[in-house]
């Protein structure tokens, strides 16, 4: 399988960006249901304050490497080139020994992305900066709270379950499966922001496919559309009541859809006429003039970020300069 980005052209980016242009309406929904959970918030917010997320920060500040300009550059530049892309300020970024391939974003107060050093030996360099880009599509989205808060709120329900009254069960129980569904839901928009990133459908797919059953010894045999189609043998389990029974079992605690649903939802939204306009350059943006240019010459507005010449006199535009923190 041949590095995707060295045929590739310059990619978009999106200055101004608001997450809406990219959000899955399924984690939207999800979102939403949870927010409407009273107390839910005071509660996670609560779980901040005491130092949940400052025990997560210590042991990666302690145990891994921090990703800088002098630390591990070709990360950081990868680092830099998505926040680029898709307007994101710059988080932090660790590199921490592991050998599961894995990828994940926390932090309220300082976000920060982790990235494991048996993902970073997998991937080729579009799909290791597509993986940034799903963590930074995270952040952009404004999961950090849930996500952050969730994994610590849910090893306290499961260690306390045996301690609760049945009531209290079946109410912590019932919010560990409402978390769970969100955070599979949260993953469909993760994989939309990195799509927007590479701006590859096919380097999207193969490196979820290589976290799947990636093998160095069979990287040149992987079939990334045949991936997706399992999607559809895993819909055609839904015939009978054991099944979505079973399948309701499986997946009430897991945190991620199926990948080959991933995949295919990624070929969809890759083909869709949302994805197209946002290429274009027409997308919905955190304030209105995001990205607009004068023309030099007739001093005309211009909106569309990937013109390089003014539609009404012709004359070159100079360059749009994305407003992210280094």
């Amino acid at each position: 399988m041949t590095n995707a980005s060295a045929a590739l052209p310059p990619r978009v980016r999106f200055p101004g960006l608001d997450s809406v242009a990219f959000e899955h309406p399924g984690d939207r929904a999800a979102l939403e249901t949870l927010r409407k959970t009273p107390g839910l918030d005071k509660l996670f917010r609560w779980l901040s304050d005491v130092g949940a997320e400052r025990m997560l920060r210590l042991q990666f500040t302690a145990d891994s490497l921090r990703v800088s300009p002098r630390q591990c550059r070709r990360l950081y530049n990868d680092l830099r080139e998505a926040c680029a892309i898709l307007d994101v300020r710059e988080p932090e970024l660790y590199l921490t020994q592991n050998p599961y391939p894995q990828a994940f974003a926390f932090g309220m107060q300082r976000h920060t992305v982790v990235l494991t050093t048996s993902l970073v030996d997998l991937m080729t360099d579009a799909e290791r900066l597509q993986v940034i880009g799903r963590q930074l599509g995270h952040i952009k989205a404004e999961h950090m709270l849930y996500s952050t808060m969730a994994r610590v709120l849910a090893d306290l329900l499961r260690e306390a379950t045996q301690f609760l009254t049945v009531p209290g069960a079946a109410v912590s129980q019932g919010l560990l499966i409402a978390l769970a569904a969100w955070f599979r839901k949260s993953e469909l928009t993760a994989d939309r922001a990195g799509l927007l990133v590479v701006q590859d459908p096919e380097c999207c797919i193969s490196s979820l496919l290589k976290m799947v059953g990636g093998s160095h010894r069979m990287m040149d045999d992987l079939n990334p559309h045949e991936f997706a189609r399992q999607a559809d043998l895993y819909e055609d389990l839904d015939d009978d009541l054991v099944s979505l029974y079973y399948k309701f079992k499986l997946f009430k605690n897991q945190t991620t859809p199926f990948p080959a649903v991933r995949a295919r939802e990624i070929e969809d939204w890759s083909r869709s006429a949302m994805y197209q306009r946002l290429l274009q350059g027409d997308y919905p943006r955190r304030t209105a003039s995001a990205g607009q240019r004068t023309c030099p010459e007739c001093r005309l507005p211009v909106f569309n970020v990937t013109y390089q010449y003014c539609p009404d006199c012709g004359a070159p535009l100079p360059p749009v300069m994305p407003e992210f923190t280094v």
